[in-house]
Order: structure tokens, then sequence, then C-alpha cells
């Protein structure tokens, strides 16, 4: 089965080895990662899985981070990875609540360098607002004249807390794509429950730009919810995403065929969506 998983995470042999001094650096890191059960997987660990999956492709995203200086590092290490490996492509990372000029400069110069777009960002804990349009607009400007994605954690305003959850509720990415309708958006994790408002003919009509991805769905929902939102959203705005190295890539892939889609939507959301969008 030719598949694309959108939402995977890999880090540099380093922040494995020294887990602890990644933690101090960056807050974000130390919340999804600072617990030794919480898995961090390397190169070693993606050329594996290639090698066993010749129809795999991996979009493999930043977590977004907050230190300048780790996010460059990390930036390098994806543009790295997606050089060596032509089943890869990567989404890096920037922090729009660096001082005024520096998103844009690191955009830019990993752009150049062949990075898809960025992601997943995490507005909450990088102390950003996803809502400041003065701010992201000379940042979503220049992603737009270059056809760059833009990734951004999603959090559901109700149900159990997790390490890294938010507040990236529906009502704010609800308003960023409404702000932005040329910028191509993934809305992680389902978008926290937003499509069931595309049943608002108003909303349908307006966010012709988004998709939305089944990252951690098992962690989430009841599998039926991929064929639910797929009657809401059509097949075509859907994408497959596992979580790896949180959630393993096969058993997202057999969660979700338990929610009874046929061949041809199962193919759109598992490999025909990603490859147009990221001119695969």
């Amino acid at each position: 089965m030719n598949l694309i998983d959108v939402h995977t995470h890999f880090f540099p042999d380093d922040m494995k080895s020294n887990r602890i001094k990644y933690c101090k650096i960056d807050a974000n890191f130390n919340q999804l990662y600072a617990n030794d059960n919480a898995q961090i997987y390397t190169e070693d660990d993606l050329k594996m899985i290639l090698d066993n999956n010749s129809k795999l492709k991996i979009v493999i995203q930043s977590i977004g981070y907050i230190d300048y200086e780790l996010t460059k590092y990390t930036n390098d290490f994806l543009i790295e990875l997606s050089h060596k490996y032509s089943q890869v492509k990567t989404l890096g990372s920037i922090n729009p609540a660096w001082s005024e000029g520096k998103s844009v400069d690191e955009l830019k110069r990993i752009k150049k360098l062949g990075i898809s777009g960025i992601g997943e960002l995490h507005p909450d804990i990088q102390g950003f607002n996803l809502l400041d349009f003065n701010m992201m607009n000379p940042i979503v400007d220049y992603m737009v004249e270059n056809k760059m994605i833009f990734s951004v954690h999603s959090s559901e305003p109700v149900g159990h807390i997790y390490n890294g959850k938010g507040k990236m509720y529906p009502s704010i990415l609800y308003s960023f794509a409404l702000q932005y309708p040329e910028l191509k958006i993934i809305f992680a994790h389902l978008g926290g429950g937003l499509p069931i408002y595309f049943l608002m003919p108003e909303v349908s009509k307006e966010l012709n730009n988004v998709y939305f991805d089944t990252a951690a769905i098992d962690f989430l929902y009841d599998s039926s919810i991929v064929k639910i939102f797929k009657q809401i959203l059509g097949d075509n705005k859907i994408l497959f995403g596992s979580d790896y190295g949180l959630i393993n890539i096969y058993r997202a892939v057999d969660y979700i065929k338990k929610s009874d889609l046929d061949t041809n939507n199962l193919n759109n959301i598992f490999y025909n969506n990603a490859k147009q969008l990221f001119s695969w």
C-alpha cells in the first residue's frame, strides 16, 4: 500500500543521549520529552523504517521550539534528512515570538535549503498569539508567495489533559484560517474537532485552504470519527498522520482502517491528498 505519513518526529542523536540538557534549553522539548518514557527517535530509526517500507513516504515535522539556536540546529538536521532520503520531506520551525525579522530570516533560510514549510508549531508554549495578525502577516506573506505549508498543533476544548495539549481550540484555528485563505494549513490532531463546524455552510465555504491530519487519533477518538469527518469534509481534506514516535505508523493505519471507509476514501487519506499537497 502506498502511504504518506504527514506527521512524524525524529531528532538528532545528541538530543536523545542528552535529553536533560535539551530539556533545560527549551521548554517545549521539556514539556514533551522530559519523561524518560517519552521515546525519542533518531535517524537510525528513520532509516530502518524506510528500508523496510519502500512504499512509505514520511513528512518529518519539528515540534515548535522556543530557543533560537536549538531551532536552527534542528532545522539543519531536518534539511539534511530531506536531502539524504528521497522518501522524506520536512517541516522546520520558527518562533514568531522572536525579535522582529528573525522568524522571516530563518524561514527564508530553510526554504532555500529545501524545507517544505513549518510545523508543528505550538503557540501556547512558544509564547506567541496565533491571532496577532500584525506579527503573523510577514511570515504568512512569505509562505504564501513561496507555496510553503503551515502546520499547527490543535487542541480539543473538552476531554482529558495530556502533555502538550495546550489551548489551540477550534475557535482560534478557525479565526486564523479565515484571516489567511491563501495559506495551505494543516491542523494537526483533526483540528481539535473543528471539522464538526463544517456543517455550518459559511465555514465549509470559507476554509477551502485547510487540511486535517489524524495524528494521535487513537489516543483521542473512536475510529468511527474518520468516517464521520469524511462525511462532513469529503475525503480530500483528511491527511494520514501517525504522530510517530508517539504511535507506531502501522498501528495508526490499522486503527483508521477500522473506520469502515471504502478503498477510494482510504487511498485519498493515506496517500493521494498528501501527494498533491506536498507536490510529491
